[in-house]
Order: C-alpha cells, then sequence, then structure tokens
C-alpha cells in the first residue's frame, strides 16, 4: 500500500477533486477539515478525518497531529474571502497555520509538501489603473505572500516543498464563492448574469478543477524543490470566456458592461455595509483584482511536471453538460 498523504481543505472546491483523485489510486489519505459533514459520503468512508480550524490558536497541536506518519502533504486550507469582520483571520489561517504546518511537517520527517498559494501573488500581466487603497494588496494577496515566503524558506533549509498556483478555476461541484467562475457560468446560461466589469479586455486564465488537482499531483512526484508552477489552462477575457460558454450553450444574453467608478462606488458602499454588521460580497481591492490583467504562462508546468491540461472549450462543455443535468433550482 502508498504512503498515507495528507490534505488539508479537502472539503473544499479543489481539495474534493484531489482527494476523490488520491483515493482513485489506493492512496491512504488523511483528511483535515474544519466540518467534516461537508465531505460527501463516499468521501468520508474512505478517508482518516481529522476536524479543526486551521484559524484556532491551537494550529500548532492540531497540525502536529495531522502530519504525524504522512509521507506527503497538500495544503489547500486557506482564508480566501473577500471580506472577514475580524482583520487577523487572513492572518491566522493563511500564515499562522502554514508556519504550525511546515513545522510539523518538519518533527515527523514528511517527504513532500505541496502548498497551494495563489495566482495573485505573482505580479499581472498589467497592473490595474487605479489609486488610493484599492491599489493595495487585499489581506488573502498579503498574507499568502507571507505563507508563501515561510514556504521558501523550508524548502531552502533542505525540506522538500513545492507551491503551486491555481488560476481561475471552474468545473463541477457547488456553486458556491469558491466556484465562482462556474457559477458566473450557470447565472449567463440562465439568463442571470446581468451585468459585468467593463474591464476593457484584459485577460485572466482559465482551469478545470480536476486539471489543477492532477497538476497538484504530479507537482508532488516532479516538481523540482523550492519551485513556483503555474497550474492554470487558457488565457482569455471574460468577454471571450462569455462568447465560448453561449455557443456551447447556444444561448445569447446581453450583459451591460459597468464602468470602473461605479464599480468601485459599488465596492465603497459593500465595506461600509460590513463594518456595520452586514455581508460584504465585493470590495475595492477586488474591484482591482478583475481590472488586472492576469494572463500566465504555464510553459513550466508543462516542462517539469509533464501538465498537460484540456482545452478551455472542452472543459466548459463538460461544465456545461453537467449544468444542464442539474435541477433549474440549483443551477441557477
Amino acid at each position: 500500500m502508498s504512503a498515507r498523504v495528507l490534505v488539508t481543505g479537502a472539503s473544499g472546491f479543489i481539495g474534493s477533486y484531489l482527494t476523490r483523485r488520491l483515493l482513485s489510486d489506493d492512496i491512504p489519505v488523511r483528511v483535515l477539515v474544519r466540518n467534516p459533514a461537508k465531505l460527501s459520503p463516499d468521501v468520508r468512508e474512505k478517508v482518516e478525518v481529522i476536524q479543526g480550524d486551521i484559524a484556532n490558536p491551537d494550529v500548532a497541536a492540531l497540525m502536529s497531529r495531522a502530519t504525524e506518519n504522512v509521507h506527503t502533504v497538500y495544503h489547500l486550507a486557506a482564508c480566501a474571502r473577500a471580506w472577514s469582520r475580524d482583520p487577523n483571520e487572513f492572518w491566522r489561517a493563511n500564515v499562522d497555520a502554514v508556519n504550525a504546518l511546515l513545522e510539523g511537517s518538519e518533527r515527523h520527517g514528511v517527504a513532500r509538501l505541496v502548498h497551494v498559494s495563489t495566482v495573485l501573488t505573482l505580479t499581472p500581466h498589467r497592473h490595474a489603473p487605479v489609486q488610493g487603497s484599492a491599489a493595495q494588496p487585499t489581506p488573502y494577496e498579503s498574507t499568502k505572500s507571507e505563507g508563501e515566503q515561510l514556504v521558501e524558506a523550508y524548502a531552502a533549509a533542505g525540506r522538500h516543498a513545492v507551491i503551486v498556483h491555481p488560476t481561475r478555476v471552474f468545473g463541477p461541484g457547488p456553486l458556491n464563492d469558491a466556484n465562482g467562475v462556474t457559477k458566473a457560468i450557470a447565472l449567463y446560461v440562465a439568463g442571470r448574469l446581468r451585468v459585468r466589469l467593463a474591464d476593457h479586455d484584459v485577460q485572466a486564465n482559465y482551469v478545470h478543477a480536476d486539471d489543477v488537482a492532477e497538476g497538484m499531483l504530479r507537482a508532488a512526484e516532479h516538481g523540482h524543490n523550492g519551485t513556483h508552477y503555474v497550474l492554470g489552462g487558457e488565457n482569455a477575457s471574460f468577454r471571450e470566456f462569455l462568447e465560448i460558454v453561449a455557443e456551447i450553450a447556444d444561448v445569447r444574453r446581453f450583459t451591460i458592461p459597468l464602468p470602473r467608478g461605479v464599480a468601485m462606488s459599488v465596492a465603497r458602499i459593500a465595506e461600509t455595509w460590513g463594518r456595520m454588521g452586514g455581508t460584504v460580497p465585493i470590495t475595492r481591492g477586488w474591484i482591482r483584482i478583475f481590472l488586472e490583467d492576469r494572463r500566465v504562462d504555464i510553459e513550466p508546468a508543462r516542462r517539469d511536471l509533464g501538465y498537460r491540461p484540456r482545452s478551455l472549450r472542452d472543459g466548459l462543455a463538460g461544465t456545461i453538460r453537467w449544468l444542464e443535468g442539474k435541477p433549474k433550482e440549483t443551477a441557477a
């Protein structure tokens, strides 16, 4: 039997794809999740479950327990929301928890570690035309960068670690904020995506979740120590992305481009509402992110890992077929 692996954040969107791939290869899997009920029943019965919140102060003990007798670690758990009433939540989840994971991995002799970061820690192809507080890194961006630095130091000290950067991920899965691209696809097909940001056709990179999971497995096996790999697919503007969706789904929906200034005003109001205790769906920092040109080069992952993601059209076709098979009230 293969050596045990640890997956943190296994109940998340990408984590669920990775866990299923590991189980299909008959690899013993331990998962660290905050809420085991979010694991699908068929997965829950096949994995060893450790329940815990990486944002808790006792994260060191939790990570020590999770990394004991483990060969490979895939660290996906993070705080990735747009807003938190507690600004320290990002630091605890994205920095303190990474430090605790690395300490546990070193203590227990973990052989390989794949740290899942984000494309947002990389310099954009072109910056957004914004100034002031909106131009500053979001708490998510800054703390993910801090976490990467810890992993880089861990690798430089002689332990094996690879950092991967997924781009905009989509595919079958819960239509929530973690799977926001697929949620946007579903809303567009249903005729409920009324507006989009007037982004002057800046490009982003889109990748199927299963290809990211495959890339992570390859990073653990073939990745060069201390190296960063972008796990992406194809570059496209959001307008081009929606045009492919429209062609595959055989629908045409009109969306109104929302000017940058209007979008920033809406985000400013949302932030004010958040400080009063309300839910914040978007911030000015995240508007800036969507105005950046985020095209990427995945050639290093192709060369070193043998990474071969499916085409954007093939990925969207499978996702749209899946959406068409869902009850309309859950797909919209």
